[in-house]
Parts: structure tokens; sequence; C-alpha cells
């Protein structure tokens, strides 16, 4: 049995409803997990008219904004205690291929009978915003440092270092023995320490080819000279903020390789060049950069707050 858990936040009607629709074609049941506040009903209303079976639907609503981390943990939980025995992962920005739950079913099969203690399985994304398919991280011969793979035809299964969580296909088996996300992250990084302390216990993680999703990455496309002309994902100030700041709690993991932590540092490092010399709002995400590295230095975990 398949369940997919979904985390909305005041989410888009169109693009939730294509998410749905989507996605309960392809799952048992469906778990929506509602982060919006309380005089909010989107996440519930905009299910209305798609013709679901609400036999297998399930709509927790928390009322308030508890991160990302806390309302997947809720709705696995949910699906655990349903019955579940595989659970698709997924925020409102998604769009997944019609097949993708069946190729990621289907590779997590061909694997683990392979005697291969497979972690989770996750597509292959292409961002919506600037139209670039992302290769997966990956420990490439010869390379000092992590480099990137791309699934493919004559390579359908990529073993990967990390994988995003929307689309992220997992065991009940892999989540009770690796546990939950870590809550205290709220939101951004929480894919990459679940994958890492999953690999740490002996899982393995894989990218698969013809199992496709498409996502808004970000909240816009950004024009970013570095050696080159590139389009890369815009984000706020208050994301880079969480990104800098979990970065450096991420650091501070001994389970973590340190030649990953040093390759991942020059990317944030790409992050906060873009959106302090190409952004709209310079001034800001220099400063919410400084907060999240001093936040994450002085060990300020959970939502961001002025105070």
């Amino acid at each position: 049995m398949i369940s997919a858990v979904v985390v909305t936040f005041n989410p888009d009607e169109v693009k939730y409803a294509g998410l749905v629709s989507r996605l309960s074609g392809q799952v048992d049941s469906l778990v929506v997990v509602d982060n919006s506040d309380r005089q909010n009903d989107d996440a519930f209303s905009h299910l209305e008219g798609l013709g679901l079976d609400w036999s297998s639907v399930f709509v927790f609503r928390f009322g308030v904004n508890r991160g990302l981390a806390a309302a997947l943990n809720q709705g696995i939980e949910i699906a655990l205690n349903g019955g579940a025995d595989y659970i698709l992962l997924s925020d409102q920005d998604s769009m997944p291929a019609p097949d993708m739950v069946v190729q990621l079913a289907k590779a997590h099969s061909q694997l683990s009978s392979q005697e291969i203690r497979v972690g989770a399985v996750g597509p292959t994304f292409a961002d919506l915003y600037t139209g670039v398919t992302y290769p997966f991280q990956a420990n490439v011969s010869g390379r000092l440092f992590y480099g990137h793979q791309a699934a493919t035809e004559s390579r359908r299964y990529v073993e990967a270092l990390t994988i995003i969580t929307s689309g992220t296909l997992v065991s009940r088996q892999a989540l009770l023995e690796v546990g939950l996300m870590r809550e205290c992250f709220f939101i951004d990084q929480i894919d990459i320490e679940w994958c890492h302390r999953a690999r740490a216990k002996g899982y393995k993680l894989f990218g698969v080819y013809g199992a496709e999703m498409h996502q808004h990455m970000g909240e816009s496309v950004l024009a970013v000279w570095f050696l080159k002309w590139r389009k890369e994902s815009l984000y706020s100030p208050l994301r880079i903020y969480y990104r800098i700041r979990n970065y450096v709690f991420l650091v501070r993991l001994d389970y973590i390789d340190t030649g990953w932590k040093l390759r991942s540092g020059w990317y944030w490092l790409g992050i906060v060049y873009a959106h302090v010399l190409f952004g709209p709002q310079k001034t800001k995400s220099l400063k919410m950069a400084f907060l999240g590295l001093w936040d994450g230095l002085r060990g300020k975990s959970g939502v961001w707050s002025r105070k």
C-alpha cells in the first residue's frame, strides 16, 4: 500500500488541484497536512469538485505554520498508522508525471530484490522556472568532492548522496529504522539531513530514470553571472536565512563526511553571491544570510523570529 503525504501552506488552487488530481490516481491513499492559518481553508476547499474517493483522503490542519518537517512527520505517522508500506512525500508546488509513482515503486522493488538496503528512491527533477533538469549528487570516481550524475537509459539508477523531498518514495521499514525528519530545521535541508542519516545507517538512495517530477523551485528565476550568464532559482531572504542556518547545523553532524560539507559550503556561498549581487533584495538577502550564520553558530533552531 502506497500513501502520499502532501504538505501545504496557503496553496495555489490551480497548482494544488493539479498535483492532487495527478497523485490521487497513482497511490492508494492521500494525506494532506496543512500549515496555513486556521482561517484559511484552501487545503480542503480546493479539493472539492476533484471527484476524490474521500474514504482514502485525510486532511490534517495545524491551524498555524509548524514548518515542513513537523508537517511531514505528522503525515508520515498518519500514513503509517493507516497501514502504508511505502510513503511518497510531496510539497504543493510539484507536478509528477502520470507514471512517476509506478516507476519509483518498480525501481524500489528491483533494487531491493538485489539485496540492496534501499532507503529511498526519487525522481528526476525539472525546474519549471529555469527549465533546468537536475542531476543527482553522487560520488564520482576520480573526484575529491562529490559530483553530479544524471539517470539515463543506460544508467537507470544512480546511487545518490541526497534526494529532494518532493517525490521521494520511502519504505515503512526505512522510516522506522532511520527515524522521522528533524523538526528543529523547520524548513530547508530537512531532506539532506535525513538522507545522510539513512546512509550512515547502511541504507542507499537512488535517483530513477523514467520517474519524472516537475517543480517550481524557489520563487522565480534569477539571472546570475559566473564566468557566463546562468539561470538560477530565486529565493526570498527568509529562505536564504534557513538555508544558511541549517547548513551550519549540518556541518556539526558527525555522520556527514567532511568532503560533502566543504563542497556544499562552496555551493551555499554561491547562493549568497547570486542573491547579494544579482537578486532583487540584495541588502536584505545579505542581512538574512549573516543572521542565518549567526543563529546556526549559536544553535538557535526552529522558526525564525525577529527577537
